[in-house]
């Protein structure tokens, strides 16, 4: 049977010196040493260690013996484990050609972040334990519980001075368990399974390859360990939709959307006196989902509406996405030209996603697939002067049960994200997508997924910074929080909930409107959002420099508070706040009928920007005079 340790075996474990007659492997480097005994990898260095219950498939009783690979090696016969320095890392590379599975956990000390987008998105990460699921892009509002988002990387950082990186080539399947039933994870398991909707080469060996590396502290591993395995932005995305709010006819008209509609409501909006980047026209614009063909009932003369839109001030961008109905025109076309992601045959294998259930799905693994899909969209902004595009899903959970693509199997499913990403951001830095895998270097705008119009943190409002730190932590700093408001899918924002949703957004890279402010009974919910896009304007400059900067540096363009002050434990759990960059606090109100808020204040002397109150930190401090016109931030003194 399994080599399975019991939790009170294993917190044992954890608890024992290992000294050098008990290990049976030791690797030792000038900044950390990792030893394992017979249940537990002790990866230690000066400033702080991690644990991992290791081997837990291997069969009771195997023995290991030396092998020369490596700076170390021990071979159980059924299983291989070479470990190797790198850098500050160690890598642990366990290969088997008999077993079935795969598996370490790396124990839950101290605090934890990144990984996978969440619908919840705890931060620190423990906060919510976890089922176990195929670590992949996936449009987790379908699966909630199961499924993590589309901008994820197996890629975590801890308050104890330690980073774990798994390969891509590694068939992850992620849990994230609570043992001992006190809602905290205790563990970040790793296993490796040839199941779906991972694929290997026949005969392929097993392989769970991770990462241990270490730094002084979690910034400090983060700022070390991020540019070893990821890119960093080649530039900066479109300045305009930085500075100015973008406005979706989205959550404002769902799919109920015409040329008449969206010219009122760009007159709208330019009326009440707001700036825009870009208008954007979402859901239903097509004569048929996947044609890339304007509805001549809904748009009869895109060319004309859009050249209209332009005398006004205004930019023109357009809702897409990587599916054809089977009832579209393009359809056949693409399917016999082999455009669709197929199974091992060479057979067109269909989908379903939200507006369609017969439908294929572009293989951007394709080349002569992803330039005729582009080259159609290339065609439409010819012939309408269109300006950019929304490009939305390219999760790999979209892609159908049997599948092949044309890249290395190993790399199977996440790689299709990477290459729509690749695809798309062809189109400039004007777009937005709302995936990420392994496509750091690409400077466009990478949207949150739909938030629920709720203030909760089961992907409410209280979700927003949270996800704000994370995509920034998994070095995508341009970040798009999608609608303001929310989506208004079951229902409106209140008043009270939109406001609070505008202040929050105020620091972030962009804005995004579709509610239109002014339909709420109430003027100060117009007045109360145009001071957030005259405040967001304002500080645009600042948020441009920042921005150049995450193209050269691995800080976040939006940061932990923990980043200033990486070992103290309220800046570590502080998860309703931001840094804008080292020298503005950001502290929105996102509770309901608030009339107090927390705020941890990092190291230094800080100023309250709307009362001129100073505070010196760290410290924890309650504000008790919150109105609904409080868009609380700090500036560095």
């Amino acid at each position: 049977m399994p080599r399975a340790i019991s939790k009170a075996v294993a917190v044992l474990a954890l608890a024992v010196t290992v000294s050098a007659k008990s290990s049976l492997l030791q690797v030792k480097s000038d900044v950390n040493k990792l030893t394992m005994d017979a249940t537990t990898i002790h990866f230690v260095h000066p400033k702080g260690e991690a644990h991992v219950n290791w081997g837990l498939t291997i069969p009771e009783g195997a023995e290991g013996e030396a092998c020369g690979e490596g700076d170390s090696c021990l071979d159980f016969g059924v299983a291989k484990v070479v470990v190797t320095t790198e850098d500050h890392c160690q890598k642990v590379s366990w290969t088997t050609t008999s077993l079935t599975e795969l598996k370490d956990c790396v124990a839950i000390e101290g605090h934890w972040y990144g990984g996978g987008e969440q619908i919840s998105q705890p931060w620190p990460l423990e906060k919510v334990p976890r089922p176990e699921t195929p670590f992949v892009t996936a449009d987790m509002l379908q699966k909630r519980a199961q499924w993590y988002g589309g901008v994820s990387e197996a890629y975590w950082i801890s308050s104890q001075g330690v980073a774990v990186r798994v390969e891509e080539s590694t068939p992850l399947f992620l849990s994230v368990p609570d043992h001992d039933n006190d809602t905290i994870a205790d563990e970040l398991c790793l296993g490796a399974r040839h199941e779906a909707p991972f694929a290997a080469p026949p005969s392929a060996p097993l392989a769970l390859e991770y990462y241990l590396c270490s730094g002084d502290d979690v910034r400090q591993v983060h700022e070390l360990t991020f540019p070893k395995f990821f890119s960093l932005p080649m530039g900066v995305p479109d300045e305009r939709m930085l500075r100015d709010p973008i406005w979706s006819t989205w959550a404002q008209f769902h799919t109920q959307v015409n040329e008449s509609k969206v010219f009122d409501f760009a007159m709208e909006v330019k009326g009440r006196g707001f700036n825009n980047s870009q208008i954007e026209i979402d859901d239903n614009w097509e004569t048929c989902y996947g044609d890339a063909v304007f509805n001549p009932d809904r748009f009869p003369d895109p060319k004309r509406l859009f050249d209209d839109l332009k005398k006004e001030g205004y930019r023109v961008t357009l809702w897409t996405h990587p599916f054809i109905n089977d009832d579209c025109e393009s359809y056949a076309y693409a399917d016999e030209r082999g455009y669709f992601v197929k199974d091992s045959e060479g057979h067109t294998q269909q989908t379903s996603w939200w507006q369609g259930r017969h439908s294929g799905i572009v293989d951007f693994t394709n080349p002569e697939a992803a330039a005729w899909w582009s080259g159609r969209l290339l065609k439409l902004q010819e012939e309408t002067g269109l300006d950019s595009y929304k490009f939305d899903a390219g999760e790999a959970s979209w892609l159908p049960e049997v599948f092949t693509l044309g890249v290395d199997e190993r790399f199977w499913p996440n790689a299709y994200t990477f290459k729509y990403v690749e695809t798309v951001a062809q189109f400039g830095g004007m777009i937005e997508t709302r995936v990420g895998r392994g496509t750091q270097r690409h400077p466009v705008f990478v949207r949150m997924l739909d938030k629920d119009s709720i203030w909760g943190d089961y992907n409410g409002l209280q979700t927003m910074v949270p996800s704000l730190l994370h995509f920034g932590l998994l070095g995508y700093p341009f970040v798009l929080p999608d609608m303001i408001g929310g989506n208004a899918y079951v229902i409106k924002p209140s008043e009270e909930l939109f406001v609070r949703w505008a202040q929050a957004n105020t620091f972030m890279p962009s804005l995004q409107f579709s509610l239109l402010p002014w339909d709420f009974d109430d003027e100060q919910v117009t007045e109360l959002t145009r001071a957030v896009t005259s405040l967001h304007a304002e500080y645009t400059p600042y948020l441009l420099e920042l921005a150049s900067q995450a193209t050269v540096s691995p800080s976040p363009m939006l940061r932990p508070t923990w980043w200033l002050c990486p070992t103290d434990e309220a800046c570590l759990t502080a998860d309703q706040q931001f840094l804008v960059g080292d020298d503005i606090l950001a502290s929105p109100v996102v509770h309901k009928g608030a009339t107090e808020l927390q705020v941890v204040v990092p190291p230094g002397q800080w100023r309250r920007v709307d009362t001129g109150a100073e505070y010196t930190g760290p410290a924890s401090v309650t504000l008790s005079d919150i109105t609904l016109e409080s868009n609380v931030f700090f500036r560095r003194v």
